[in-house]
């Protein structure tokens, strides 16, 4: 045998029987100490160090301590401290699920921790974990990176992106802090805190945190996020943006897959585009058709050109948005009352038409603009640019206008000087069309039935009686809130009291009622 070989054949002798040496001392050792098993199949086995006892493996060097084995290119072994420190290679296996993968070890056997430096994976399953270091403890399964991570998911497509983050491999929950981002096909989440449950795909989030998507952003402080089923709840500071709308609350539950949205207390629906703010404490909204509807207490502020403002209080208010008509609509529900500086009402129910600025009230509408009030089975108001176009009263119509500043038969007071109050210009018929200019009423068109009762007066004269006529259509024309002109059509019968003969009946017509109760702009604040 040539020396060369002699001397390779003398080596491996000696390895393969330090191996079994080393083996069988810790498996003898193993009941009470622990201690760490080398495996076989290493290329190269020596003693190193000062310690007799100390193993360099090398070569397809493997090993283990309880149920974990760990395999790499070169391992030191200190059986005395029982740790390892290992380059090249890395692979530790907990199991037949658990893997971690890297350039560099360190592992304490006494404390089962381990450290695995430079290119690392931790695999389990479908979930991927790569950063540059990390800390495990064997003991209860959990690693800790503090460098920056990324998370990757198969079973959803979930990637997730963190500086620092822990895996509790028990629980299968995954917990990330500092910069944290979740990604997948669907939407971007953001978050200061992240804890994700891998087997049910639930992250608990906490911090400033967003979700974006192609058609929706959130925002919120705390809450989950079901990724599995698209469904989430948003707590504090929380608002939703969908369809050029932002919908906030203390609380916000979203599900992403029906597209719907819900808010609870403290509710704010914001639609810029219709320059439109819809409060309430309990909201949902209907993304797929465009609705938004708000309950308990809402209330609704409609911005119109030149600064003019109208206010909403209803039991319920509801909103469908169509931005490709441009024909968005307000529906109110239960106890209606609004406020225009111009214009005032009550009603069960009203819808308000965006594209042509059309109120319809229904049930007992009752609608005041200056010293008139108004009422009919339906009223219908048209709202300008600057101001107040027409109302137009639809069956049992009534038009009622408080008398305020004409003078009394020798004497120089007015009404308003006094305390009567019930003098009243009426008309009323089958329906009642009254046109507006500048907030002030011009026309008043009465189509069937139509009875008027007015006072007479020149400017600046005593009133010197009151006007009954009886004409199936009458056409009234004002000027300064005052009746300047009567055209009676289809037979009119009319007949002209003086004040001193006019009693309680004639001063009133049929179905007259004066309200007090007319909004004011303090009750929707």
């Amino acid at each position: 045998m040539k020396k060369n070989s002699h001397i390779l054949f003398t080596r491996l002798i000696l390895a393969t029987v330090l191996a079994f040496s080393f083996c069988g001392t810790i498996k003898s050792q193993k009941d009470t100490t622990s201690k760490i098993y080398i495996l076989p199949g290493a290329e190269y086995l020596t003693n190193f160090g000062d310690e007799i006892d100390n193993v360099k493996l090398a070569g397809n060097a493997r090993f283990m301590h309880d149920s974990v084995f760990m395999d790499c290119d070169t391992a030191y072994i200190y059986n005395k401290t029982q740790s390892v420190r290992a380059v090249g290679n890395i692979k530790v296996n907990r199991g037949d699920t658990l893997f971690m993968y890297g350039d560099t070890l360190k592992y304490f056997g006494e404390t089962k921790m381990a450290y695995v430096y430079g290119n690392v994976r931790l695999v389990e399953k479908d979930l991927t974990l790569t950063t540059d270091a990390i800390e495990f403890d064997l003991n209860s399964n959990i690693g800790t990176y503090n460098t920056g991570g990324k998370v990757e998911s198969k079973k959803n497509n979930n990637t997730l992106i963190s500086k620092k983050g822990y895996y509790f491999s028990d629980l299968k929950k995954l917990s990330f802090k500092d910069s944290v981002s979740l990604t997948n096909d669907d939407y971007v989440m953001k978050s200061d805190t992240l804890d994700y449950f891998e087997e049910t795909e639930v992250a608990y989030f906490s911090g400033n945190t967003t979700i974006e998507g192609d058609s929706s952003f959130i925002f919120c402080k705390n809450g989950w996020y079901d990724t599995k089923n698209d469904l989430a709840e948003f707590r504090k500071d929380a608002y939703l943006i969908a369809s050029k709308r932002r919908l906030e609350g203390d609380s916000l539950f979203y599900d992403g897959r029906e597209k719907y949205a819900k808010a609870i207390d403290r509710v704010t629906i914001t639609d810029s585009a219709n320059k439109m703010i819809v409060n309430g404490n309990f909201a949902e909204h209907f993304e797929k058709l465009n609705i938004s509807m708000v309950t308990d207490t809402p209330r609704v502020k409609k911005w119109f050109e030149e600064g003019d403002t109208l206010y909403m209080l209803a039991d319920t208010i509801r909103v469908k948005n169509d931005t490709t008509n441009k024909d968005s609509r307000v529906y109110a529900h239960y106890k209606v009352q609004f406020f225009k500086e111009d214009v005032q009402g009550l009603c069960d129910s009203m819808i308000f038409k965006e594209k042509d600025s059309v109120i319809r009230l229904f049930n007992d509408p009752v609608v005041w603009s200056e010293n008139s009030e108004l009422f009919g089975d339906t009223i219908i108001i048209k709202l300008g640019k600057q101001s107040l176009e027409y109302i137009d009263l639809q069956k049992n119509a009534f038009v009622i206008e408080q008398v305020k500043e004409i003078l009394f038969k020798d004497s120089t007071k007015t009404i308003a000087d006094t305390n009567l109050t019930d003098y009243f210009n009426q008309i009323k018929g089958k329906n009642i069309k009254g046109v507006f200019q500048q907030d002030s009423i011009r026309k008043v068109y009465v189509d069937g039935n139509g009875q008027s009762i007015y006072y007479t007066n020149e400017p600046g004269e005593p009133i010197q009686a009151l006007n009954k006529i009886i004409c199936s259509n009458i056409i009234l024309t004002f000027t300064n809130n005052q009746v300047t002109d009567i055209l009676f059509l289809k037979k009119p019968e009319g007949t002209l009291y003086p004040l001193k003969d006019i009693s309680e009946n004639d001063r009133k017509l049929e179905g007259f009622k004066w309200l007090e109760n007319r909004p004011e702009k303090s009750n929707f604040k």
